[in-house]
């Protein structure tokens, strides 16, 4: 997951013209921390990712899909 959204980055990155130097200032980030997300070594804070996202016009969006079937019917809230 963290080298799609690294590729997502730095492909609208490149889209828009903008060196990793000058997102990371528009971001308020330093450039290897835009080098890391770009590469997908770790994923960044969700507040750092919406500044970039925010930064290059992207949308933030999660899923959340079980790593395994499930096990059982789905319990309610609040219920064991």
């Amino acid at each position: 997951m963290n080298d799609t959204i690294g590729t997502a980055i730095r492909l609208r990155r490149r889209a828009l013209g903008i060196t990793q130097a000058g997102l990371a200032r528009l971001a308020g980030l330093d450039q290897p921390a835009v080098s890391r997300l770009e590469s997908g070594s770790r994923l960044p804070p969700l507040p750092v990712l919406e500044r970039v996202a925010h930064v290059l016009g992207l949308r933030v969006t999660i899923a959340l899909e079980p790593a395994t079937a499930p096990q059982g019917p789905p319990r309610s809230p609040g219920r064991p």
